[in-house]
């Protein structure tokens, strides 16, 4: 697996962390997840279409160093400079180490780019894991842009929650108050959107009704399984629940390379940004955003079985990264809602 995801960030060398003015390049990390899914031979032909579609890596407007960083967080004209700070700091010290420094840093930020900044990251940090103690450059170089990525755009959102309300996370997300779909966003996209929760009344009370379980699996686990049930209840704003869904997921592949006090830290935010998407775009609420789906349900559709390879063959960038989510947390937590959500959400999604 690692060397064809070598092949695959050899043939993305050159591009650009966004592409058409503010879409984030998913290359790496969904290819990436293809070979997790089993799509090893997909990837070379998946990456060479996917690469016509993107621009080029921008370059270095007038340099970011370790004095001045924390002035040009967010500021994505400065994209190309992000990248070469990442990169220079990815030469002096270890990847570990790397994301040791940054993640704390960028934390607060985290719904950067539609959390694609920290799910490049995680993606990152999974190969990175997986290939040992002495990983290719590339492998750190993609850590690198990931990281570069999520500062660039740096995004903050409403809230600081405790983690320590009386309510799960299902009954939580419920109860958030939700954005008049009337109310217009400050820009494109999911960030567009987010950007005017500042003036959504009662949202960072709202977020206080999470009490996260002990532990930051477990955590994880019911923010996921939450997140799950909304995309699957939904059909009004996909890739926005889609991303509710794998940005938690991906906090868990990051957290084993963590320091241990930057675990509930991290499952605190991303339980802020999950309620920030929820509050953004599921208005009206649906009453179905609370139900599980029962087992049976999954075990009728073999979906276990089905979803890589239609996931695979359907190719959506945003398809493969959530069905591998769904089925790694599956496994996980055995909640059948995740298969089936992944399910709707790839025939709601166009090839």
């Amino acid at each position: 697996m690692t060397d064809a995801l070598l092949d695959a960030l050899d043939r993305l060398r050159g591009t650009g962390p966004e592409f058409d003015g503010f879409l984030a390049n998913h290359g790496p990390m969904a290819a990436e997840a293809l070979l997790h899914l089993g799509g090893a031979d997909a990837v070379p032909g998946w990456v060479r279409r996917y690469r016509t579609r993107l621009s080029a890596a921008p370059g270095v407007v007038r340099g970011i160093d370790g004095a001045d960083w924390r002035e040009h967080l967010g500021d994505v004209r400065l994209a190309g400079d992000w990248t070469d700070l990442l990169r220079r700091e990815a030469r002096e010290r270890a990847w570990p180490d790397l994301l040791a420094r940054w993640w704390p840093r960028l934390l607060p930020g985290m719904a950067a780019s539609a959390v694609h900044g920290t799910i490049r990251t995680a993606h990152a940090v999974r190969a990175l894991r997986a290939a040992g103690a002495d990983p290719d450059p590339l492998l750190v170089d993609e850590l690198a842009q990931g990281l570069a990525l999520w500062a660039a755009r740096y995004q903050t959102v409403p809230g600081d929650p405790a983690l320590r309300g009386p309510d799960r996370a299902v009954a939580a997300l419920a109860g958030l108050p939700r954005l008049d779909p009337e109310v217009p966003s400050a820009g494109p996209g999911i960030s567009g959107r987010l950007a005017v929760l500042d003036g959504l009344a009662g949202l960072p009370a709202a977020l206080e009704r999470w009490g996260a379980p002990d532990g930051p699996d477990a955590a994880l686990d019911d923010l996921v399984g939450a997140a799950a049930r909304v995309l699957a209840a939904r059909d009004d704003a996909p890739i926005a629940f889609c991303h509710a869904v794998t940005g938690p997921a991906a906090l868990r592949l990051v957290l084993p390379a963590l320091p241990e006090a930057l675990h509930r830290p991290t499952v605190a935010v991303g339980w802020q940004v999950v309620g920030a998407i929820v509050a953004a775009f599921a208005a009206p609420r649906h009453p179905a955003e609370s139900a599980a789906v029962r087992e049976p349900e999954v075990d009728a559709a073999g979906l276990p079985g089905r979803l890589p390879a239609l996931a695979v063959e359907h190719g959506d960038e945003h398809v493969v990264k959530l069905t591998e989510a769904a089925l790694r947390e599956h496994a996980r937590t055995g909640d059948a809602t995740l298969l089936v959500a992944a399910d709707r959400f790839r025939e709601r999604t166009g090839p």
